[in-house]
């Protein structure tokens, strides 16, 4: 008789479908450990969940799922509320991480979608890396308190599943029903209640929009009587701007006449600041802005003359002359001094040809400089002693025919620019030039 039950429930194990169910494996994570041994750990991992349980792969999910799974960690609702529709009822996650000591801690977490728990959570150090080999990582897996419920081998609650959801979403269904049952029932009242709330609400916005047209009637009248008052203090005091304006821009006109460019400007900056909405505004902006222009340009000149740079000096002296003739006709005290300031930056620039060894448009400068100022005797005594200067070339490009006929030559062409034929070394330089281009 025993013979017999045994053989009757062997054929039953056959017969009724023995269910499991399906565990996604997540992809493993990785802390302070070398990627090799991290790989070598992940594909024991990987290896005993493929063979050992009924398992999806993170591998075998789009990258958008994935994605989207990664943002639940170990969060149970986070899982259930994004893998509910998905073929498989538990998450296997997995953290692989060394510490100090070189010892490898795998751990494990299994969570239950549908019943929203963390179910295992379970540790295992090893001594070392390769101590976490295939054997061993199955070892702990099967230690998972619900490791029966996905070991691999059974058949798929898949159909038992629809039933269960079916059922449930009927459920779910009646229960929406009922709710909004009620919900209907609550908004009839809210509506009787809101249209009520509306008369009285109307009521009381008829009573207040009467007392505002008064009151507003009454404000109009008070500000129109303000309005008149201000733009009757305001068209006194604009006639009285205008006035102010007309003498302080005199007043400034006198003290660029004077020279006082600095204290000029101060004042300038200071009365733009009164309006008068008037033509008088635009005569003192043109008036602020001639000033700044022309300090500026001003300022230039002074720091070549300081420095002795012949182009801040020469690059702006026309047009601060400009700007202080369009200030003050006939210009400034700066225009008495323009011819001084521009002699300096010719005799600037004939220094610094000559520093260059271009001899000939030093001699331009020179020349220039005498010319606008005659008393600049650096510029004359230099034109005096050319005769010296000339010797000096001649000499130096005769040592330089032989090596360098090219920088020769250029010395000789510099010396017939500089002095007259009558000059001894003019003819010289004119043999020697001759000598060298044939």
């Amino acid at each position: 008789m025993k013979k017999k039950l045994f053989i009757l429930a062997w054929m039953i194990s056959f017969i009724l479908p023995a269910y499991a169910d399906t565990v996604f494996f997540m992809k493993p994570v990785t802390k302070e450990i070398e990627k090799s041994d991290a790989n070598k750990i992940i594909k024991n991992l990987e290896a005993n969940v493929k063979s050992k349980l009924n398992s999806v792969s993170y591998n075998d999910v789009s990258k958008a799922k994935l994605k989207k799974f990664g943002k639940c960690g170990m969060k149970p609702e986070c899982w259930s509320e994004n893998a509910s529709e998905e073929d498989f009822q538990f998450v296997l996650l997995s953290l692989i991480s060394m510490n100090e000591d070189e010892e490898v801690t795998v751990r494990l977490v299994l969570i239950n979608i549908e019943d929203e728990e963390v179910v295992d959570d379970s540790s295992k150090t090893y001594d070392y890396a390769d101590d976490a080999n295939e054997k061993a990582i199955f070892a702990q897996i099967r230690k998972l308190s619900a490791f029966s419920e996905i070991k691999g081998g059974k058949k798929s609650k898949k159909d038992s599943e629809v039933d269960k959801r079916t059922k449930k979403l009927e459920e779910e269904r009646k229960k929406r029903e009922r709710e909004l049952e009620k919900q209907r029932e609550e908004e009839a009242r809210l509506e009787k209640e809101r249209k009520k709330r509306e008369r009285m609400e109307e009521e009381r916005q008829r009573r207040e929009e009467e007392e505002e047209i008064a009151r507003l009637e009454k404000e109009r009248a008070r500000k129109e009587a303000e309005k008149k008052k201000e733009q009757a203090s305001k068209k006194k005091s604009l006639k009285d701007n205008a006035e102010k304006l007309e003498r302080a821009r005199e007043l400034v006109l006198e003290m660029c006449a004077q020279g006082k460019y600095n204290a000029a400007i101060k004042a300038i900056v200071k009365v733009g600041e009164i309006k008068c909405e008037c033509e008088e505004d635009a005569k003192v902006l043109a008036l602020k802005t001639q000033l700044l222009n022309f300090n500026k340009v001003r300022e230039q000149i002074l720091k070549g003359v300081e420095v002795k740079n012949s182009s801040l000096i020469l690059d702006n002296i026309e047009a601060a002359k400009a700007l202080d003739e369009s200030i003050v006709e006939g210009g400034t005290e700066f225009s008495q001094k323009v011819d001084k300031y521009a002699a300096t930056g010719w005799l600037a620039r004939g220094r610094e040809m000559e520093k260059a060894n271009n001899y000939v448009e030093a001699n331009e400068a020179f020349e220039k400089c005498v010319e606008i100022d005659p008393d600049k005797t650096e510029c004359s005594d230099w034109l005096n002693s050319k005769d010296k200067l000339v010797k000096a070339i001649y000499d130096k490009a005769s040592v330089m025919k032989n090596f360098n006929p090219t920088k020769a030559k250029e010395l000789l062409r510099a010396i017939l620019k500089l002095v007259t034929a009558e000059n001894e070394h003019y003819k010289k330089a004119e043999q020697d030039l001759q000598q060298l281009e044939y």
